[in-house]
């Protein structure tokens, strides 16, 4: 039986696709993305390819800070019909980790049982083309979208081992991708915010520590010039920038971390007196 599995790496259509409309890529507080009229797009692409092959489903892969909930897109993603997600982390740089593992394993798995015909990728990462060159071997065939440039945004390598090769232009990616510009009075409402969602942070993850952990991390910034441990540090700069859905200015970091020592201080000098 044909059937075709739709694999997509949400990271890269976000960032090509933000390239392609803004001339660079934006962060995704700054991009919208139309969902129902993404996915239809998709799918339509997919069964042109192979007409006479069943959708399995489509496989939705994206980064989630540690502890972090769903935003709105990535819900509506979720609860979309025929869609399962998959989700990585993001670390402290906003850079999705383990999101091509997931993709290769899911891949090669489908392949080895059989399940599918057609693999109908939208990626560009160089790390799925092992995946891709062992689905093949049992019989897949596998077929690239790219984001134009596709041979500007998508591994060459990647892109020679694919079976068939698509491109998705600026009329179509903005069909359903919008790029919002920050106006001032925006950026003065997010300053307003920005208090909030610092302590709500802070108070999430120092609430979280126990005394021993919070005497260890502020020995060590005691030792190491206000320095916060990186084990520490990273996933605390990941929950604060999937609650704003953004990256922290620089200054917004410095404000966090200042933050994040004068509760743990706070906490330790709690236990002591205690």
């Amino acid at each position: 039986m044909l059937q075709t599995a739709v694999f997509v790496d949400a990271g890269y259509l976000y960032a090509q696709g933000s390239a392609l409309l803004a001339g660079s890529k934006q962060p995704r507080s700054r991009v919208r993305l139309n969902v129902p009229a993404m996915l239809a797009d998709l799918l339509a692409e997919a069964k042109a390819v192979e007409p006479n092959a069943r959708l399995l489903r489509v496989y939705w892969y994206d980064g989630l800070a540690r502890g972090g909930s769903l935003n709105i897109e990535q819900r509506t993603v979720a609860e979309s019909e025929n869609v399962k997600c998959r989700f990585g982390t993001i670390n402290s740089r906003g850079e999705q980790k383990g999101v091509d593992s997931l993709v290769v394993t899911d891949l090669i798995e489908l392949a080895r049982s059989h399940a599918i015909s057609d693999a109908f990728i939208m990626s560009g990462d160089e790390d799925i083309r092992v995946g891709v060159q062992v689905a093949q071997t049992f019989g897949i065939r596998i077929h690239l979208l790219g984001i134009q440039p596709a041979r500007g945004s998508q591994s060459p390598d990647l892109l020679s081992e694919a079976d068939t090769l698509h491109e998705w232009g600026k009329n179509k990616v903005g069909s359903w991708l919008t790029v919002v510009e920050e106006t001032p009075a925006a950026a003065a409402v997010a300053a307003e915010r920005s208090d909030e969602w610092m302590s709500q942070v802070v108070e999430a993850r120092v609430g979280a520590l126990t005394h021993a952990a919070a005497v260890a991390i502020y020995e060590f910034a005691t030792n190491n010039r206000n320095q916060i441990p990186q084990d520490f540090d990273r996933p605390s700069l990941a929950t604060a920038r999937q609650t704003i859905d953004r990256d922290l200015t620089p200054e917004e970091r410095r404000g966090f971390r200042a933050l994040l020592l004068e509760a743990i201080r706070a906490k330790v000098d709690a236990g002591a007196a205690s």
